[in-house]
């Protein structure tokens, strides 16, 4: 049922929540804003020194932000305030040369750990919570079975450390489906989107349950 709603940022393209209920909210023109649950405006930071193309928002257990970020091909930490902690560059699947990546989304567990999509490689990329790199799963150019990734765009994690992946498809030759996976990448489950099922799904949010 709805409850209530509130005014936040011009263009607002992603929201996160922290464990406290504050609401975390990006904008196109590379704003973070920080709102109480009831709507009043927290704290407010820019991130155009650093980012151009940003996407995605993840917030980790003591505030701290990740955005990643198209045209820089990284994935950006900042500091509760918004002081930049650390940016580190994606490149294309291991062992593929230093192609460059198109992070599209990224998503934070419950231990932290920092989860990147790249939707043209199709794969994940998995980072600690002091983004460090730590593994890679999926495989460029999508597939058409169940657990293949085909331009995987949002996702989430839920509280039993799974990922549930949204992926776009592709021009109907391989349809769109939410997937999913273990964080060590093991596939769990896929629902296409044959009949009532998601079609272009553009993003996904877990409930504790």
């Amino acid at each position: 049922n709805f409850c209530y709603s509130f005014s936040t940022a011009t263009n607002p393209e992603s929201l996160a929540i922290q464990e406290d209920g504050t609401i975390v909210v990006r904008s196109a023109d590379e704003q973070v804003m920080k709102f109480s649950p009831l709507g009043e405006l927290l704290q407010k930071f820019t991130m155009d020194k650093y980012c151009t193309n940003s996407c995605g928002l993840g917030v980790q257990k003591d505030g701290r932000i990740v955005v990643a970020d198209k045209n820089k091909h990284s994935i950006f930490l900042f500091e509760a305030n918004g002081t930049l902690v650390k940016q580190v560059g994606i490149i294309g699947m291991e062992g593929e040369g230093e192609e460059e990546s198109y992070p599209s989304f990224v998503c934070v567990d419950k231990e932290d750990n920092i989860i990147v999509t790249d939707r043209f490689d199709c794969h994940v990329q998995v980072f600690d919570k002091d983004l460090n790199f730590q593994y890679v799963f999926g495989g460029k150019d999508g597939g058409d079975e169940p657990q293949d990734m085909c331009l995987p765009a949002a996702l989430s994690a839920d509280s039993r450390g799974n990922i549930v992946l949204a992926n776009l498809g592709n021009y109907g030759v391989q349809v769109e489906k939410l997937q999913v996976f273990r964080l060590d990448g093991t596939w769990v489950s896929t629902i296409s989107s044959t009949g009532d099922k998601p079609e272009e799904p553009m993003g996904v949010a877990v409930t504790e349950d």
